[in-house]
């Protein structure tokens, strides 16, 4: 019914929201839980994700802001690597390093298939992410990679004075505790999100090498049968050259006896 996980993802996540507003209906105060959950599936430049292609003997780099007492967290995979067009096993593996805004080198990879950092940002500024595939010559490297900024403040918490609560309205719960709920499920939302991403990179890998085996197998059977063809039709020429005596493998046969 869904081809990939992110529809079955995207599947998942209406079904909650329709659920979400049901009860809304009974609990009016929930519908500001619904409001959030719609905004926690936004990028807003703490948490982005990509796959690119790194040609042999080049580099890619990108750029993430972050603020000091931060956590800049990486995580990347090589989910494929290939002779251009043609499908050649070669090795999933890539360079990587950050650099900080003043280009000082922080981490440093090399010839890694996948791996996870996270650094606590000391100051403010743009850091330099690169993927560098100079040790290879001829395959160019399938890159999946995310990077997420994690702050330790109490900004999402902040989100609150934005809104007006109605002092008429009375609730079983206290506001605080309200919001200690909706912060939990933010956050179990973002680890399922990051979560599924890493099952879908998996899944990418998996599949370029299973397509790759695939193809490896059928060229590889494809030159046995044609071994196999020309070895049977010798063996019967050379059979049949030793019953008849005008044939020219037959004069040599006899020759050399």
């Amino acid at each position: 019914m869904y081809d990939t996980l992110s529809d079955r993802s995207q599947y998942i996540y209406e079904c909650t929201l329709k659920l979400l507003a049901r009860f809304c209906r009974q609990q009016p105060f929930l519908s500001i839980v619904v409001y959030y959950i719609k905004k926690a599936q936004k990028f807003d430049g703490n948490e982005n994700e990509l796959t690119i292609k790194v040609p042999p003997g080049l580099t890619e780099c990108f750029f993430q802001r972050a603020k000091a007492k931060t956590s800049l967290e990486v995580e990347y995979q090589v989910i494929d690597a290939n002779f251009g067009d043609v499908n050649i096993n070669q090795k999933h593996d890539i360079n990587f390093q950050l650099f900080s805004p003043t280009g000082r080198e922080l981490i440093s990879d090399y010839k890694q298939s996948d791996a996870i950092h996270r650094y606590d940002v000391k100051e403010d500024g743009d850091y330099k992410l690169c993927f560098n595939n100079h040790h290879s010559h001829f395959s160019t490297k399938t890159v999946y990679f995310e990077v997420f900024v994690d702050s330790d403040s109490d900004d999402y918490n902040e989100r609150w004075d934005d809104y007006d609560f109605l002092p008429e309205l009375q609730y079983n719960d206290t506001i605080d505790q309200i919001k200690i709920s909706i912060a939990k499920v933010h956050t179990d939302l973002s680890k399922i999100k990051h979560h599924q991403d890493q099952l879908k990179a998996i899944e990418s890998r998996d599949r370029n090498l299973q397509e790759h085996n695939f193809t490896s197998v059928n060229r590889f059977s494809m030159i046995i049968i044609f071994v196999m063809v020309v070895v049977g039709a010798v063996q019967v020429i050379m059979v049949r050259s030793l019953f008849e005596e005008q044939s020219k493998l037959h004069k040599i046969f006899k020759m050399v006896s």
